[in-house]
């Protein structure tokens, strides 16, 4: 069995399952996704919105293909749950029983979530959607979570860290890339998302060539015993800093979806 320290492989014989909340969240772990689409594995990918909150759910989805192109990954394995953007809270039993069919249908061995972090409400629902789903469906998948960003920063950041993981007791681990998937992670940020170009450009500055062949992308293990009704950090979450006010979500209606959709199980 594996433990807390053990790296994932990059296993050509197994079904991997990423899941994300909105179209270019796939960004930060796109190198180790190139890496497994190109040594042969069955990889599919979901996201639980099309990031329509400001009316482009359509051009978000046809960056997607563009993005899942660049990466290699076949068309037939992008799918989409189509919930609103920000509704993940609110709509969360529903997205879990759409999760859970949908891995009953793929039966992943590994499976890929946003990190739990605090950054943005849909983004902690869909780490929830990656465990309870797969618990839902029956199955034991490998759980590994990467980071986006987070509020637990340092004051000369404005308390953001970008792909880091809030500090905890979690080893965390890293996929070193090669050239042609740092690359493809690269034209992914900065052509396919064009939309989103003022999120991509800090996080291509997050990530420069020469970390992520000599770091990697950073991910960990999902704690057996994760507990989403405890906030992931101490600090403020970042969807309830006061310029964060337009998503109107706290911590408080997570977590009381989170018990909801507990006992829908």
């Amino acid at each position: 069995m594996s433990n807390m320290n053990t790296p994932m492989e990059l296993n050509a014989s197994k079904t991997y399952l990423f899941t994300f909340a909105h179209p270019d969240d796939d960004v930060g772990i796109a190198g180790t996704m190139r890496m497994l689409v190109r040594k042969g594995a069955n990889v599919h990918c979901v996201w639980a919105t099309s990031g329509d909150y400001f009316g482009q759910g359509k051009k978000r989805e046809a960056e997607v293909h563009h993005a899942m192109d660049i990466l290699g990954l076949d068309q037939s394995h992008v799918h989409f749950l189509h919930f609103s953007d920000l509704s993940l809270v609110s709509k969360l039993s529903e997205a879990t029983a759409a999760m859970t069919e949908l891995m009953r249908t793929i039966k992943p061995d590994v499976v890929f979530s946003i990190a739990y972090e605090g950054g943005h409400p849909d983004h902690d629902s869909v780490n929830f959607l990656a465990v309870e789903g797969a618990a839902r469906a029956g199955l034991k998948p490998d759980l590994f979570e990467y980071p986006l960003y987070n509020s637990s920063g340092f004051f000369y950041t404005f308390g953001w860290r970008i792909n880091a993981f809030p500090d905890s007791n979690i080893p965390v681990l890293h996929m070193k890339l090669d050239k042609d998937a740092a690359d493809r992670k690269h034209r992914m940020m900065m052509v396919a998302y064009s939309s989103q170009w003022m999120y991509m450009v800090p996080a291509r500055l997050a990530t420069p060539k020469h970390f992520l062949f000599t770091t990697g992308e950073p991910y960990r293990r999902i704690p057996k015993d994760r507990d989403h009704t405890i906030p992931p950090h101490s600090g403020t979450i970042g969807y309830e800093r006061f310029f964060n006010s337009f998503m109107r979500t706290s911590f408080a209606d997570f977590r009381a979806a989170v018990l909801k959709a507990r006992t829908n199980r």
